[in-house]
């Protein structure tokens, strides 16, 4: 489900084998249009943007592909595949119809859609988070293995996914299971401001400032100091925009400011 007040509309889909997304204007509820994806199971998110008659969707296993429709034409722009990822929250830029923000359970996309004419493309900017402590570490190509200082005698460093023998989609996003870093932050809830940054809310706490426009990331808050009893159970931070302060909250029941 998504609602863009802007435009006066509401979107949603079928909670069926190829499922349909519907376009109703609001609070009228006249439908408008139904786009119709191709070989979808199922939509877990859905978003509109701000500006422009644009919707962005994403599909749920076996697809996993983001796409951006042009809802008034019903013109499929673009997609995009992310072979096994699993998507948490999506949103438009509401000053930049062209960026998208992506959040998956241990990790952040920027996807840019680039315009050439009637051609669009969407292109992935993943976004590098901060260890669980707030401090940003280097991280490991997990897609390489460790390169050789010296001449391989073997030959050349190969992806681990060719050393492995696979092939396509799977093939490019393959890492080993023991290789994964369980210890960075986990983003729970965003929001865009007007200078095109994104304030996100960590499960540990943290509150973060994106950078939309050089990917960048740093913490403007530490994790939550709170009491013992009132921390149990808090699953994390949802930041909310205003014009001189940011105004967050936790499961927790604690509710805190912090200054842009």
């Amino acid at each position: 489900f998504a609602a863009s007040a802007s435009s006066q509309v509401v979107a949603f889909s079928d909670r069926q084998l190829n499922p349909l997304i519907h376009i109703y204007t609001f609070p009228e509820l006249r439908k408008l249009t139904e786009l119709k994806g191709s070989d979808v199971l199922d939509y877990t998110l859905l978003a509109l943007s701000f500006k422009g008659p644009y919707l962005a969707s994403y599909s749920s296993i076996p697809e996993f592909v983001l796409s951006v429709w042009n809802w008034q034409e019903n013109i499929l722009l673009c997609s995009e595949s992310q072979p096994g990822l699993t998507g948490t929250s999506l949103s438009f830029n509401p000053m930049n119809w062209q960026q998208l923000c992506f959040v998956a359970e241990s990790s952040v996309t920027i996807w840019c859609i680039e315009k050439s004419k009637d051609e669009h493309l969407l292109t992935r900017h993943p976004v590098e988070l901060p260890d669980e402590q707030g401090v940003m570490t280097a991280h490991e190509d997990l897609f390489f293995p460790t390169s050789r200082k010296d001449d391989p005698y073997y030959g050349p460093d190969l992806p681990i996914s060719a050393i492995a023998g696979l092939e396509g989609d799977e093939a490019e996003t393959f890492v080993v299971v023991t290789d994964f870093f369980p210890f960075y932050l986990h983003p729970t809830a965003h929001c865009w401001t007007a200078a095109s940054e994104i304030y996100m809310g960590c499960k540990e706490g943290f509150v973060l400032a994106i950078d939309a426009e050089q990917y960048s990331v740093s913490v403007l808050q530490q994790k939550a100091i709170c009491t013992p009893s009132s921390f149990d159970g808090m699953e994390g931070v949802n930041p909310v925009v205003h014009t001189k302060f940011i105004p967050w909250s936790g499961l927790g029941g604690v509710l805190e400011y912090t200054s842009p």
